[in-house]
């Protein structure tokens, strides 16, 4: 099901800022889900620079800017994940189970600090959708994709 559409057009905001890709600190000390996280920051920072103007992504640990400016607040957090990285999935195969991950995106507008949309994605990988971890390298492109698309359907 698509999730909800944002109370207030994305378009509405001068900037946009975007938080580092979090992580539920239960999944945070896993390497091959730190991995996974940096290539889903790096693919939503991406995509969202196409997709929305006047972008900025925050570095790990930056807060958002206190302008007076009305600003769009995206903080992007993976609330679950397994990933199974591709040796991994080299040498185990099917045994390795599925990667899934489930991340919350909320948008907040800086002159109200209302949240005014909070969606969740979920994306899995099949386990048996190809060898070396290439569906699990594509549900993280897609997870991020899913954002992206998110707010070019609210813009």
């Amino acid at each position: 099901s698509a999730p909800t559409t944002s109370q207030v057009r994305f378009s509405d905001f001068k900037n946009v800022e975007m938080k580092a890709v979090g992580i539920s600190p239960k999944f945070a000390s896993s390497g091959a889900n730190q991995k996974a996280l940096k290539k889903i920051d790096k693919e939503l920072s991406e995509n969202l620079q196409m997709t929305l103007s006047n972008f900025k992504r925050l570095e790990a640990g930056e807060e958002f800017s206190k302008t007076g400016t009305r600003t769009l607040q995206i903080t992007p957090n993976v609330k679950e994940i397994k990933f199974i990285n591709g040796a991994v999935r080299f040498w185990v195969g099917a045994m390795a189970g599925s990667s899934a991950v489930l991340m919350q995106t909320t948008f907040v507008d800086s002159k109200t600090g209302k949240v005014i949309a909070d969606p969740e994605f979920y994306r899995s990988a099949n386990v048996f959708s190809g060898p070396f971890g290439i569906a699990d390298n594509l549900m993280l492109d897609s997870i991020a994709r899913d954002v992206s698309d998110y707010a070019n359907y609210n813009k």
